[in-house]
């Protein structure tokens, strides 16, 4: 395969790495491209870069055909917060986006699309009973979750209409080593919880900051993106990639005195009250015809997390 990624952050340059290592060629597609964060997660001149603006159609249809694009992943767009901190800026990006990604590969005859959503899509306020299976209710009034949901309709009337083949992945909260110029607050939480257990000074998990959620490794999305664009005919098109297990701070806290026994370390205040959150995502159509199973159980992930920071450190 030949991949055309958009987003050079950590879902993006995890997927890279990953492609790349499994022998496709990948171009990674950044409005600012971080070079040295590339290289750091993807390798060396292992991928092509293009720094261009995901609402530049004609620049997206040029790298497409500059590189004999064959298969496109979605990853670009902003996160959390950062969408309503300009909503005109946030919503352009992560719709017209999705808009560009599809109207170019509907002109190049791109074989795929896959398209990273979110777990935040899920309307918790309708799902009474878990696991968050991929047919539960979706929609909301954050603005990052309407973008999310309007890009995912995009995407299927684009497949209903041009017969454009298509997958949607919805990850967990996402961490990992990356920059987070996005707004992942997931993964910045992680980041300082891993960053303060290799320091070895005493640690306090707030309850409200590390409250009840799944998280996942960008290893294991990059796992599921591999999948989703090897996967012939698959049967529903959208796929959870999550742990599959619910943490909160005192779960967090266990796993960390567990990779640091003489570690300080005590939790404060209380966790979502929204019982919701409890669900974790039900991985069972994602494991049957992706052959998605996650790699890195939260202890294993954290440890390798930690690892990775040392080694760059």
């Amino acid at each position: 395969m030949t991949i055309l990624v958009t987003g050079a952050g950590l879902i993006g340059c995890h997927f890279a790495r990953r492609a790349a290592d499994g022998g496709s060629k990948v171009v990674l597609y950044d409005l600012s491209p971080n070079r040295d964060y590339i290289q750091k997660i993807v390798g060396k001149d292992k991928v092509e870069i293009v720094a261009a603006d995901m609402r530049d159609l004609p620049a997206l249809i040029n790298a497409l055909k500059e590189f004999k694009i064959d298969t496109l992943v979605h990853t670009a767009g902003l996160i959390g917060k950062r969408v309503a901190e300009n909503s005109y800026t946030g919503s352009t990006n992560n719709i017209v986006g999705t808009i560009n990604v599809l109207e170019a590969a509907r002109l190049h005859g791109i074989r795929r699309v896959v398209y990273v959503g979110t777990f935040g899509a899920y309307d918790r306020s309708k799902i009474k009973e878990g696991p968050i299976r991929e047919d539960h209710p979706i929609g909301g009034h954050n603005l990052y979750t309407t973008t999310k949901v309007c890009s995912e309709h995009l995407v299927h009337a684009y497949a209903h209409l041009y017969n454009l083949d298509t997958v949607i992945i919805r990850p967990a909260g996402v961490f990992g080593r990356g920059h987070y110029v996005g707004g992942s607050t997931v993964g910045m939480i992680m980041r300082d919880l891993a960053l303060n257990v290799m320091k070895g000074d005493p640690i306090t998990l707030d309850g409200k900051i590390y409250f009840a959620n799944e998280v996942v490794y960008a290893k294991d999305v990059a796992l599921a993106l591999d999948l989703a664009c090897k996967v012939k005919e698959p049967k529903q098109r959208i796929y959870n990639a999550g742990s599959g297990v619910v943490a909160g701070a005192a779960d967090l806290a266990r796993i960390a005195q567990e990779l640091a026994p003489k570690l300080e370390i005590k939790v404060v205040g209380d966790g979502s009250e929204d019982s919701s959150k409890q669900f974790p995502l039900d991985l069972s159509r994602s494991q049957a015809e992706l052959g998605y199973s996650p790699q890195f159980p939260l202890k294993k992930a954290l440890q390798d997390y930690m690892e990775e920071l040392w080694g760059e450190r």
